[in-house]
């Protein structure tokens, strides 16, 4: 752990008025130190009576009493040991000496510092006698930075120097072999053997793991990880860097446990659904607050709007005791982003530069042409022949027509050559089109340094990615300025500011005909492999083939799909987003460890989208002389954000007790407001401004919500071995009436080194310990602005004397009783470092989520079926397991390891009343009491009909209210009441992963490094609405995968086939019913995932000095290698569409792209 304790010292002075200003009024409020009545110094001098007083303290009393700082790690200094000194006027030196006599405990002094480092003998002073001659060098960082006061010592001696400022030493040293040993706070310590022929020695330090000693972010500060007590994990920048996204949450995917993130994002810049340990809510937003260097980012906000490489830690804070500091903003848990700030080594730059290739990783494993051709031609004859009687499967169209055919039931005649194996054919595959290989780029320039006082960071960054769906892509700019600086010993003044521009290429989630339907989705599964997405001919189209299935396929009653590449091609959706949001602070410390702050900070959002969809796309069936209208839309959304906070932060000792007393105020509004405008009629195609069309109608909404708090925090700490913290705060929003409209929420924990107790035995095994127990409350405020009031619907016309006048009446019923949804969270922990190496991390949890807010029914008179009313309950528990390895090395082949492992269950404990909630088409999902949250909901499937006679007698001894054919399923008697309906579905399982996973492995060898993770689900299903509605259910009306194909009963070539054979004109219930979900097509969503790899190589550092250079790491990465699973669809981990009542529900997500990328970065 670093101990690094800044001085106050005095600034020169300015001439500019406002700094004079500050300086009156610091002066005013009292420019002093305290000072100790038994200490005094003059220059070098010092004067101390003190008895029987911990190292620790002593050290603490001479830094703020003295111009010195003391600067060492907690390892090689007893802190604990006590000791009297009595020294009158006496030189820094002396009383040093006088203070670490006989230990192990050596003191540099440069200039005003002094380093305490470990050395392999007592008795300081003694100095060896075999001196012979000099070696000399130079330390540096590994980014080639020097380390000024590095210790350079003769290992078992007390022989040794301190680093000059540009890392420079001499020391002389015995003629025969002998072991240097170089240290520097912070940095891993190097031993070398050499002899004296060596003279010239060069050493590069890196930057040590911390591990339990880490620094962590909590709320409004700061606490080092041996003295948390509640549950927040981390991940640092090198771990982000290792993975090429724009996108920081998915570069933390399988690394926190406890967090599931859902990669399910359709377009380069959209973000993912983050879930921190279960489901926070039934009904209302479940994604965790984001906090960037203290400031809460907006409801939504994708974290596209911070580039990854500005970022220097994220930190995860799970249980309540870590997140109640935020209230009711935080039920869902908090993510602590810190942003990189300049370093105390002079004017750094660092360039980065990205390449790479991305592609689609997962398939629906369409057919190809021949076998789609024997798909289709099964479906209609299969329902030519069960239809007619006199049906014969070899009749030619005209004997089927004249058999009364359905066109559903002629063979499609383009499929006749490839039915009679003819080669050469159009066998187009539309998955090819539709995903295409994306090129990407970063690039990334920043400019940081640090000196008296004041540390500064600028940040430039500009992405280039195309998306691996035509037509979606981005280009990104950044921009990150962070300063900080010390007006004058009291005062201290930091800006942070954060910039995004990105113009972005989108596809359309919806099935919206009249704009782009996204072409990833049922367009793709659509479209015939007979046919191809492309005409050179079609000069009018744009060398697209646009009509050409649906003029194959109208005679047929086939599938009139348009083509879904040229729709993307052919339309605009483009959006272009700016973004920037920052803080100013000033602080002002009137005396030791006392800070009064105040900051200001704001974020602004703008968002215009532009659609155009030309004549020549968006009609389904339709052919392009039958189409009415061009159609476009304009739209702008816009946001800003407010906060102000004051805090108050002091720090104080009573003897051996610590504390840390934190007293805040905040002030949050955010105002929003959007304007749409849609036009229809536009003369040509070349014209598609808004104000072109002859035909507009506008939308129009605003917003605005307003928050303030009042909080408060107290840490303690006894003896660095016994921890308690305790936090309380009250919110005030304006979403509640006025009876309920503030909340308080509160949290305890309290943590036990046991391994710093004196009856504890000290051992190499066994190197730290800490149990921890946290309580805590938090509260969900996402209600929407206006809920406690009733809205008020327009189109209400009514008549009155002979003729209709516009009307309005209320569309939802008052809600002023509402309050906040509740958590209260109870986490268990431990943890423990074995051999100083492996550390490892146990929590358990248990959350009681109450308050829920639901629909729940009302009296008829009231004029409104239902109300959102404060009326649920549910729970989540689980436990955590968390392994990390540091310092592990064999010969030079450094290792590390890392890994966990998360369970999670849920269970609804109560519905206001009701049993059971549904939601989606054909109730495909039902929450019950005493199960979990959205579960899929339907039947189970026991096996076939396969015979006239097994159907006659299924639906005469079912009473089935349910048509049925051969060919169909059989549906489970459940309740075995001999009627089949909708009272035998039962639940088939949730998206909730009962465990969830990740590791990783790091390897560096000399100037080569390798890392590989890992990640992965257990325990979880989902409904893909491609697979099961368009793909596996037998229609003949779209293509099918092989899955189907290779499955589906067939009395003569497919006997043992165990799903439903393919029927063009199948419509019967029991078929219906099958397209939503049962123990068929609810998927096993398991996987098991290469997340990343890298191989990289980092030049030495005397090829680098001869071109100028500090660093310089070339590197090649490939995300998401390769992805084991049983999922038929693109992506298992899709399944979150805004709705925790069905999550799950996967439809048309977009393959998780697969990276290649080529970086370097370099140092300057």
């Amino acid at each position: 752990m670093k101990k690094i304790k800044s001085p106050c010292k005095l600034r020169p002075k300015f001439s500019s008025g406002l700094l004079l200003q500050i300086l009156a009024m610091v002066l005013f409020f009292g420019f002093s130190k305290a000072n100790a009545s038994n200490i005094t110094w003059q220059g070098t001098k010092v004067t101390l009576h003190l008895e029987s007083i911990q190292v620790n303290k002593l050290l603490d009393v001479l830094e703020d009493s003295t111009d010195y700082r003391f600067i060492y790690k907690v390892s090689d200094v007893d802190l604990d040991r006590k000791v009297s000194v009595n020294v009158q006027d006496e030189p820094i030196e002396k009383v040093l000496k006088s203070i670490f006599k006989g230990t192990y405990t050596v003191f540099r002094i440069v200039e005003n510092k002094v380093y305490l480092t470990k050395s392999d003998e007592a008795e300081v002073g003694t100095e060896s006698k075999a001196l012979a001659t000099t070696i000399s060098g130079k330390v540096r960082d590994t980014e080639n930075n020097p380390l000024p006061g590095a210790s350079v010592l003769q290992k078992g001696t007390t022989n040794g120097v301190i680093a000059d400022a540009d890392g420079s030493y001499r020391l002389t040293v015995p003629v025969d072999s002998f072991t240097v040993r170089v240290s520097f706070v912070g940095y891993t310590t190097v031993e070398r053997t050499i002899t004296s022929s060596a003279n010239n020695l060069d050493f590069a330090l890196q930057e040590e793991s911390l591990g339990l000693e880490d620094v962590v972010v909590i709320g409004y500060g700061t606490n080092s990880k041996e003295k948390m007590t509640g549950a927040v994990s981390s991940v640092d920048a090198t771990a982000i860097e290792q993975y090429t996204s724009t996108n920081v949450d998915q570069a933390i995917v399988g690394r926190v446990a406890g967090v599931d993130i859902l990669t399910n994002a359709r377009n380069p810049g959209d973000g993912n659904t983050i879930i921190i340990r279960g489901a926070g809510s039934i009904t209302r937003e479940t994604n965790p607050l984001v906090v960037v260097d203290g400031f809460p980012l907006a409801e939504g906000s994708s974290l596209n709007i911070i580039n990854t490489n500005d970022i220097e830690r994220v930190d995860v804070l799970k249980d309540a005791a870590s997140t109640a500091i935020y209230g009711s903003r935080a039920a869902n848990g908090l993510i602590m982003i810190t942003t990189k700030k300049g370093k105390k080594r002079g004017p750094t730059i660092n360039f980065s530069s990205v390449f790479g290739l991305q592609e689609r990783s997962g398939s629906y494993d369409l057919l190809n042409a021949y076998d789609a051709a024997k798909f289709f031609a099964d479906g209609r004859n299969n329902a030519y022949l069960k239809n007619h009687p006199d049906a014969d499967i070899n009749d030619t169209e005209a004997e089927r027509l004249a058999k009364g055919a359905n066109v559903r039931e002629l063979l499609l005649d383009y499929t006749l050559p490839y039915l009679n194996g003819e080669q050469g054919l159009t066998d187009f595959d539309w998955e090819d089109a539709v995903y295409r290989t994306g090129n990407i780029q970063n690039h990334y320039l920043n400019i940081s340094g640090a000196n008296d006082g004041t540390d500064y960071s600028v940040s430039l960054g500009y992405s280039d990615e195309e998306g691996i769906v035509v037509t979606a892509d981005q280009k990104r700019y950044t921009l990150n300025l962070k300063t900080n600086t010390d007006i004058s010993d009291q005062v201290r003044f930091g800006v942070n500011v954060n910039g995004m521009y990105a113009e972005r290429g989108l596809t359309n989630g919806s099935n919206n005909y009249r704009f782009p339907i996204d072409p990833a989705g049922r367009a793709m599964v659509y479209m015939f492999p007979f046919f191809s997405a492309y005409d050179a001919e079609n000069g009018a189209a744009h060398g697209y083939s646009v009509e050409e299935q649906i003029l194959a396929n109208r005679p047929y009653n086939a599938n009139m799909q348009e083509n879904p590449v040229a729709m993307a091609e052919l339309s605009k959706y483009k959006r272009e987003e700016f973004n920037t949001f920052g803080n100013a602070y000033v602080e002002f410390e009137p005396i030791n460890n006392l800070k009064l702050k105040s900051s200001l900070g704001y974020l602004y959002n703008n968002k215009f989208t532009d659609q155009f969809a030309p004549m020549l796309t968006g009609s389904y069936r339709r052919l392009i002389s039958e189409r009415d209208t061009r159609q476009g839309s304009e739209s702008r959304n816009d946001r800003l954000d407010v906060l102000w906070e004051n805090t108050l932060d002091y720090k104080f000792d009573v003897k051996e007790h610590s504390f840390n007393v934190l007293l805040g105020q905040s002030y949050q509004s955010s105002a929003y407001k959007s304007l749409s405008v849609t036009g229809a009629d536009f003369p040509n195609d070349i014209i598609q401004n808004i104000d072109g069309s002859t035909i507009q109608t506008a939308d129009a909404s605003r917003s605005k919500w307003v928050q303030i708090s009042y909080f408060s925090r107290l840490l303690y700490n006894f003896k660095n071995t016994y921890f308690l913290t305790g936090s309380i705060r009250t919110d005030g929003s304006s979403r509640f009436g006025e009876d309920n409209r503030f909340g308080t929420f509160g949290s305890f924990s309290a943590g036990w080194v046991f391994t710093n107790e004196s009856f504890f035995p000290q051992n190499d095994i066994l190197t730290f310990g800490k149990l921890r127990y946290s309580w805590g409350t938090t509260g969900n405020n996402q209600i929407g602005n206006y809920a406690q009031y009733a809205s008020i619907g327009t189109g209400r016309d009514y008549p009155y004397n002979g003729a209709l006048y516009p009307g309005a009446s209320p569309s939802s019923a008052p809600s002023p009783g509402l309050t906040w949804e509740t958590n209260t969270s109870h986490n268990f922990g431990v943890d423990f470092s074995i051999y100083d190496v492996l550390d490892v991390e146990v929590n358990h949890y248990i959350a009681n989520i109450s308050n829920l807010l639901l629909d729940r029914p009302v009296p008829t008179h009231t004029g409104f079926s239902s109300s959102l009313q404060n009326v649920g309950e549910m729970e989540n528990k689980g436990w955590e397991f968390i392994l990390n390895t540091a310092g592990l090395k064999v010969g030079e082949l450094e290792i590390g390891l890392n890994a966990n492992l998360s369970t999670n269950q849920n269970e609804i404990i109560s519905l206001g009343g009701a049993e059971e909630l549904y939601e989606g088409g054909s109730q495909r999902f039902i929450t019950q009491v005493g199960g979990s949250l959205a579960n899929l909901y339907g039947y189970k499937i026991i096996g076939l009909l396969k015979s006239q006679e097994e159907v006659d007698e299924y639906l005469s001894r079912k009473s089935t209210t349910l048509s049925a054919e051969v060919g169909d399923y059989i549906f489970q008697d459940t309740d075995g009441n001999d009627v089949i309906n909708a009272d035998d579905r039962v639940s088939l399982g949730d998206y909730n992963a009962e465990v969830s996973y990740g590791f990783g492995l790091d390897l560096a060898y000399k100037g080569f490094d390798f890392n590989m993770t890992f990640n992965g689900t257990l325990g979880r299903v989902a409904f893909d609405e491609m697979t099961s509605r368009y793909l596996e259910y037998g229609e003949a009306f779209s293509n099918t995968n092989y899955h189907y194909f290779n499955n589906y009963w067939d009395p003569v070539t497919n006997p043992d086939g165990f799903l439903a054979a393919p029927d063009a004109y199948g419509n019967t219930e029991t078929r219906q019913a099958s397209r939503n979900p049962t123990n068929y097509n609810v998927l096993d969503a398991d996987y098991f995932r290469i997340r990343g790899l890298q191989v990289g190589y980092t030049f030495p550092v005397n090829l680098l000095d001869r071109v100028g250079l500090k660093q310089a790491r070339i590197y090649f990465s490939v995300n998401n290698l390769h992805t084991w699973t049983d999922y038929r669809g693109m992506n298992p981990d899709g399944g979150d569409n805004g709705n925790p009542l069905n999550r799950g529900h996967i439809h048309g997500t977009t393959s998780v792209p697969r990276i290649y990328s080529t970086g370097i970065n370099l140092t300057f």
